[in-house]
């Protein structure tokens, strides 16, 4: 519900519950069980699936965004919240065409895309390598620049560390989803089906 009070607008949504913040140990490291992480990969690609396909970036994917149900019905559910720094896509006659303009950095500085750093603008596969670096630190507990404060230097490792070193310690699958990330621009439509479906030969 929404709509406006003498001055002020308001939305009205469903109250829900924690964050992955709240539920991963609540302490660091932040970590999942294999079988937890792969129940949250699938679910959060559907969610980028959804808000992708009605057109919109999300550009600050992170763990607090993403929050489960408020009731026992509910409480498995995930649900991607947040959409302040959402942007719809560059489209020209209904199909994705690359921006002309520079962006800004947008999102938060652990999550972002390389693409943020450079200051780019953001496509689907932005989202998509923020999702790849939620999974490398809930299921190794720590990502290699989690205690840099320089985003340049931030920018440097998650470079360094692209191309399979980052997921070395994981499943192979994993490796195959980041390379398919890699393998997108801001204007290829990613395979959701076949990123799901490497999560499923884990499972």
């Amino acid at each position: 519900m929404y709509g406006t009070h003498e001055k002020y607008k308001f939305v009205a949504m469903e109250l829900l519950g924690p964050s992955l913040i709240d539920l991963v140990n609540r302490k660091r490291p932040y970590r999942f069980n294999l079988h937890s992480l792969l129940k949250f990969g699938v679910q959060a690609i559907d969610a980028l699936q959804a808000i992708h396909q009605a057109g919109f970036v999300h550009r600050d994917i992170k763990p607090s965004n993403f929050v489960v149900g408020n009731t026992v019905e509910t409480s498995s559910r995930l649900y991607l919240i947040d959409f302040g720094l959402c942007k719809k896509l560059n489209m020209q006659d209904g199909i994705v065409v690359k921006p002309s303009l520079k962006g800004n950095f947008r999102g938060t500085v652990r999550y972002a895309s390389p693409n943020s750093h450079r200051k780019r603008e953001l496509g689907r596969n932005d989202d998509l390598m923020s999702l790849i670096y939620i999974f490398v630190e809930f299921y190794i507990g720590t990502l290699p620049w989690v205690d840099v404060n320089d985003p340049e230097e931030v920018l440097r490792l998650k470079e360094f560390n692209q191309g399979g070193d980052l997921v070395s310690k994981m499943p192979p699958e994993f490796a195959q989803f980041e390379d398919h990330i890699l393998s997108l621009n801001y204007t290829t439509e990613p395979d959701y089906q076949l990123l799901t479906s490497f999560l499923y030969k884990i499972a």
